[in-house]
C-alpha cells in the first residue's frame, strides 16, 4: 500500500510524481503540444531574425534631409493616409546635372494601388521665384528640394517623400528581380540586341543597352523615355516580382539599393519596411498604373532650348484626382 500524502517525504513524493502513471491520451496531447509550441517558436525567431537583416539592409539607404523643401505645419491637401513620392532618376552622381527620368508615385490610402505619373523632363514649370524653367533644370539649379515645390505648385498635390537613384547602378538590381517589364513603343537596337516594338523583359545587360541605344532620330526612343519605361519597370518588379518572397533575394536587393539610392530623411526604416509590406500583402494590381501628365504642345526659348507646356485644365484635374484618391475613375 502507498503511503499517504501527508506521510511522505518531499523526495520520496517527487518521485512518486516522476513515476506514477499518465493517461495515453494525455501523454499524446502533451507531447503534439510541445511539437507546435516549438514549431511556432521556430517560425518567431526565424521571422524576428528576417525581419532583423531586413532592417539591417534598409537602414543602409543613404538619408538626405535636403531632398524635401522647408514647410510649415498647415494641413496637407489629400486623402488621409496617401502617398506621393517622387522618383528622380539622373546619371549625375554629384547631383548637379540635369534629371534624366521624373515619376510621381501614387500609392492609395488603402495601400492596394500604385500610379505612377510621369512628368516631362523638358515640362515647362514654375520655379520658386516665380520664373519659369524645364523641370530637368529646375533640379539641375536647386536640387530636389526645388523640383518638388515646382511638382507640388504644378499639381496643387503634397510630395510626402523623394527617392534619388542613378541609373548606371541598375543592371545588378535588374537580374535580382527577375528581369523588368518595358513597354517598348518602337522596333529599336541597342549593341547586339534587338527590342522589338510592344511588352518585353529585359535582363540587366539588355536594359542598359536600351538605355544607352544612339542619338535620338525620328522614329528613335529619346534616351530619357528609354530610362523612364526601365525604371518604371524596375519599380513594377519591386512591387509585384514573386523573387521578392525569397528573404535572401529582399536582403540582395536592398543591399543594392543601398548603393544607388537617396532617400529624405523622413523615409525612415521602420516606415519603408511598413510600406513594403503593405503593398506586397495588399496590391491588387500586377502591374502599375501609368499616367503621362497632359500636355499641350511645345515651345522654344530665345536660346533654343525646347520645352513641352502643360495642359493645365487637365493637369489640375489630375491633381484633385491625385488628392482624392480616384486616379481609376479620372479621364485621362
Amino acid at each position: 500500500m502507498s503511503p499517504s500524502r501527508g506521510d511522505r517525504t518531499i523526495s520520496e513524493f517527487l518521485t512518486y510524481s516522476r513515476t506514477r502513471p499518465r493517461r495515453p491520451g494525455v501523454r499524446r496531447f502533451r507531447r503534439a503540444g510541445a511539437v507546435i509550441l516549438a514549431g511556432l517558436l521556430a517560425v518567431v525567431l526565424v521571422a524576428g531574425a528576417a525581419i532583423g537583416s531586413l532592417w539591417l539592409s534598409v537602414s543602409g539607404i543613404q538619408r538626405d534631409p535636403t531632398l524635401l523643401p522647408a514647410r510649415n505645419a498647415v494641413e496637407k491637401p489629400g486623402t488621409p493616409g496617401a502617398l506621393n513620392l517622387l522618383l528622380i532618376g539622373t546619371d549625375a552622381r554629384d547631383r548637379r546635372g540635369d534629371a534624366n527620368v521624373l515619376l510621381v508615385v501614387h500609392v492609395d490610402a488603402a495601400r492596394r494601388q500604385v500610379h505612377v505619373v510621369s512628368l516631362p523632363r523638358d515640362l515647362l514649370v514654375e520655379a520658386g521665384d516665380g520664373t519659369s524653367q524645364r523641370l530637368s533644370r529646375t533640379y539641375a539649379a536647386g536640387g530636389a528640394a526645388a523640383a518638388v515645390d515646382s511638382v507640388e505648385r504644378l499639381l496643387g498635390i503634397r510630395i510626402d517623400h523623394v527617392a534619388l537613384t542613378w541609373l548606371d547602378g541598375m543592371s545588378r538590381l535588374i537580374d535580382l528581380l527577375g528581369r523588368v517589364p518595358v513597354d517598348n513603343p518602337v522596333d529599336s537596337r541597342g549593341g547586339r540586341f534587338a527590342f522589338p516594338r510592344g511588352r518585353i523583359t529585359l535582363s540587366g545587360e539588355e536594359a542598359l543597352a536600351f538605355v544607352r541605344q544612339g542619338p535620338a532620330a525620328p522614329g528613335e526612343l529619346d534616351p530619357a523615355e528609354s530610362e523612364r519605361l526601365v525604371l518604371q519597370g524596375i519599380v513594377e518588379r519591386l512591387l509585384t516580382s514573386s523573387s521578392l518572397l525569397d528573404p535572401g533575394t529582399v536582403k540582395a536587393v536592398l543591399d543594392q539599393l543601398a548603393g544607388d539610392l537617396v532617400v529624405d530623411s523622413e523615409l525612415d526604416s521602420r516606415v519603408m519596411i511598413e510600406l513594403f509590406i503593405d503593398l506586397r500583402l495588399r496590391s491588387t494590381h500586377p502591374r502599375l498604373e501609368t499616367i503621362k501628365l497632359p500636355t499641350a504642345g511645345r515651345g522654344e526659348t530665345p536660346t533654343g532650348e525646347r520645352y513641352v507646356l502643360p495642359d493645365r485644365t487637365r493637369v489640375a484635374a489630375l491633381g484633385g484626382a491625385l488628392n482624392t484618391d480616384t486616379l481609376d475613375t479620372w479621364n485621362r
